[in-house]
């Protein structure tokens, strides 16, 4: 068989007797995508899962509701639930997101699909998003600016920062202890948080390095690699994705996928979408002259054959 242009010659001797799921979507790096249930190898894959663009949104149910032997009522329950769910769903608003920090992370948020403005100080607007990369320091001058977008309702999300570079713009006191971090745990977020569809695989980091982790000031998550303010407008991560160069060591590939994910969920719990090119296939079925369709537009790196976690199991 082939499995993301890879030839994989594993004899599959499995059935599929008690299956929940038997084809997961791999979480998505690019666009608005909140799993509901995940699983598989490192939690990286998702059989329920939401997408939102615009004032719309695609539900995708991968769990094995159909085609069963007899009749099942879990099945049955998930199925007029999802239905149910559908039906009564309504929009969230959206807001503009400015980024003001390292170039890296402005190019990383791009490929993500998001349309980014820049921040350079000045007023912001209430229903924008501010993204702080590493690198900001210099907005220290424009510390009230942000300090009065924060009481009007706007929102933030610091990535990566140092505790010299909190001090310099944040407009409250957070304190951050550098420490090893490798992973953490943390039990799953209710539906409406800003952790919505997050879960301790997503910063679990195959290079344990020294970073500084949110020790006060706000309400830590794990070990401190996530926080949240009382006021829940401002979500520190300190995992930058475009930090981990899997490109030369194949070791952080798995570790930039899982944190590029956690960076991009967090911008849509923050009501920040992503572009995707979702919806327009819909209407333009694959041929046959386009080879590698699926690479572009959902996620940042290219499978190799390396990245099947089950190439040697012979399952």
């Amino acid at each position: 068989m082939t499995w993301c242009g890879v030839p994989v010659s594993r004899a599959w001797r499995c059935g599929c007797q008690g299956n929940v799921a038997s084809v997961l979507i791999e979480k998505p790096a690019c666009g608005d995508f909140l799993p509901i249930v995940d699983g598989g190898f490192s939690l990286q894959y998702s059989p329920l899962m939401e997408y939102r663009e615009g004032k719309g949104m695609v539900l995708f149910c991968q769990m094995d509701v159909t085609g069963r032997t007899e009749t099942d009522p879990a099945a049955q329950t998930l199925t007029a639930n999802l239905v149910e769910y559908v039906s009564a769903w309504k929009p969230s608003p959206r807001r503009e997101a400015l980024y003001a920090g390292e170039s890296a992370g402005s190019d990383h948020l791009q490929a993500a699909g998001l349309r980014l403005g820049s921040y350079s100080g000045g007023e912001l607007k209430s229903d924008q998003v501010l993204i702080l990369g590493p690198g900001s320091k210099a907005l220290g001058a424009h510390r009230d600016a942000v300090g009065a977008f924060l009481k009007a309702g706007g929102r933030l999300l610091p990535i990566g920062l140092t505790q010299e570079e909190a001090d310099a713009i944040l407009p409250f006191k957070v304190s951050m202890s550098p420490a090893e971090h490798i992973n953490a745990y943390f039990d799953p977020p209710r539906a409406n948080s800003l952790l919505a569809g997050v879960g301790p695989a997503d910063v679990h980091s195959r290079d344990p390095r020294t970073i500084p982790l949110v020790s006060g000031g706000a309400a830590a998550v794990g070990d401190g690699v996530l926080a949240v303010t009382p006021e829940a407008n401002v979500l520190f991560c300190q995992l930058a994705p475009w930090q981990f160069d899997y490109r030369n060591n194949f070791g952080l590939k798995r570790t930039f996928r899982r944190a590029s994910f956690l960076v991009t969920r967090l911008l849509g719990n923050l009501e920040v979408s992503g572009e995707t090119p979702l919806l327009a296939r819909f209407s333009a079925p694959l041929g046959g002259n386009e080879p590698g369709r699926w690479l572009q537009g959902f996620y940042l790196d290219a499978p190799e054959e390396w990245d099947d976690p089950y190439r040697f199991f012979r399952w």
